[in-house]
């Protein structure tokens, strides 16, 4: 690679979208017969509907700034990340070569993170994160796209582009804030503390939670020892970890590392990253992502300590923060399903998407019940406001901001039982029932109006309170 990246990412031949199937070809041809210059623009020509030497020319130029090929007075020759590439036809492995080399090619991915796209728009996202750049033609934007569109990782219709699921996952690894360590592989803690941007100080401790600048609980990572005090049963799909505290200061206490993982045990708001330490290594193998399932204060081997059911997630941070962040729905959804299909989500990824549902829900509505305006403190600290699903969980309801209400225990209580129910235009309905004990108190809240998230994409969907009010017997207002 050159001193500094490119700009322009140069078209190669066989059309945008059929890149990849030629440049396979032409690297085969260059692997078999380790060619001279003049015959490599030969074969082009025979395989392509290419004429000019210099346009050829120009293509092999990129394809050696990009490192997939070498060239001298001689051969030319494939690079190792060329053999690469060619022995696995992985697009992820061009991608990254593309990416490394030229700018601009994380930036169309992320920028259709948030919708489709025309090729003109898709330069101004460019030229907004990278200013001072300089397309030498209109063209440029579709150059970028056009490899991506090989790699498979972008569709395009009617003039319009748009991610494909590869395309989608892809471009959520590359936003993500957490790394993406690989299973099974062995890490020093140098390595780990360059990987997560933190210091651990002299060492790892069992238990690490970790926050953002804002002090917000950002991801745990939790190591269990071959030789460590506490004997942590790990093996399995399922397995036991024990809290922090050593045996020698008797039972344990809830500190903030102990404290960390009851919050996961409860839902799971952030990634958590488990790692093994065998006796006779200082690396750790990381063994992915676990869900806290159940958290005990047990009694054991004479002293109490936190007993934590941890289970395998066998899913990446990345996929972890999507499926987090596709509870908050997107303000296209204009006719959501009432349900989530079955097929949809595989068990695991319906357990993260649903430990998210309270996180998000009660964010939405800055803590606050919906219904009465109020955030009551328990004795403890703990903020009496729960999410509720406005069409019930229990019949599949959908695990999406538009489908929840933050509600005080009491209006949980009375909006799942059928007490009061939500008007399409947010007013408040009470069951007429005047000869029921409880009705005098709900009575003043008839068409009050619900205190609402400030962003209107959070705001309960209309076919969610619909489906809830003919569940409870309430007539369309």
């Amino acid at each position: 690679m050159g001193e500094e990246k490119r700009n322009i990412a140069v078209r190669f031949f066989g059309g945008a979208g059929n890149y990849t199937a030629v440049l396979e070809r032409l690297c085969a041809f260059i692997l078999t017969e380790n060619p001279t210059e003049a015959a490599v623009l030969e074969w082009v020509k025979s395989n392509t509907r290419a004429t000019s030497d210099g346009g050829i020319r120009r293509r092999l130029t990129f394809l050696e700034g990009i490192e997939l090929l070498e060239t001298d007075t001689e051969r030319v020759r494939l690079t190792q990340q060329g053999l690469t590439w060619l022995s696995e036809t992985d697009p992820a492995v061009l991608y990254d070569l593309l990416s490394r080399n030229v700018r601009g090619f994380e930036t169309i991915l992320e920028a259709l993170l948030d919708g489709p796209k025309t090729d003109a728009e898709l330069g101004e996202s460019i030229a907004a994160a990278h200013p001072g750049f300089g397309w030498k033609d209109a063209s440029g934007p579709a150059q970028h796209r056009g490899w991506l569109q090989s790699l498979g990782y972008v569709k395009r219709s009617d003039g319009v582009n748009s991610l494909t699921d590869s395309g989608r996952e892809l471009a959520r690894r590359q936003t993500s804030r957490y790394p993406d360590l690989e299973q099974g592989e062995y890490y020093a803690q140098t390595a780990l503390e360059d990987a997560f941007d933190t210091s651990f100080g002299s060492y790892i401790k069992g238990i690490n939670p970790r926050t953002t600048d804002e002090g917000e609980l950002s991801y745990i990572i939790v190591k269990a020892r071959e030789d460590g005090p506490y004997n942590d049963e790990i093996d399995g799909a399922r397995f036991t970890y024990i809290g922090e505290g050593v045996p020698e200061k008797g039972d344990q206490q809830l500190t903030g590392a102990n404290s960390a993982l009851l919050e996961q045990a409860e839902r799971s708001t952030v990634p958590v990253y488990f790692f093994y330490q065998p006796a006779d290594s200082d690396s750790l193998r990381y063994e992915g992502l676990v869900d806290v399932v159940d958290a005990e204060y047990v009694r054991r081997e004479g002293r109490l300590v936190y007993q934590f059911t941890m289970e395998h997630l066998e899913i990446g941070p990345a996929q972890f923060e999507a499926l987090s962040e596709s509870v908050a729905g997107s303000s296209e959804d204009d006719e959501p399903p009432l349900t989530d299909d079955e097929d949809d989500f595989t068990e695991v990824q319906r357990r993260v998407r649903l430990s998210a549902f309270p996180k998000t829900v009660k964010a939405a509505y800055d803590a606050q019940c919906a219904i009465c305006g109020k955030s009551r403190d328990s004795p403890d600290g703990t903020i009496d406001i729960e999410a509720a699903h406005i069409y019930p969980k229990r019949e599949n309801g959908r695990d999406t901001v538009r489908n929840g209400l933050a509600l005080c225990r009491l209006h949980h209580w009375a909006f799942d039982s059928g007490w009061l129910a939500v008007a399409d235009d947010y007013r408040i309905l009470v069951a007429d029932r005047p000869d029921l004990e409880g009705y005098e108190e709900f009575a003043p809240l008839e068409n009050e109006s619900l205190t609402l998230p400030t962003k209107t994409e959070h705001r309960p969907h209309a076919k969610f309170l619909a489906a809830h009010r003919e569940r409870h017997g309430f007539e369309s207002p």
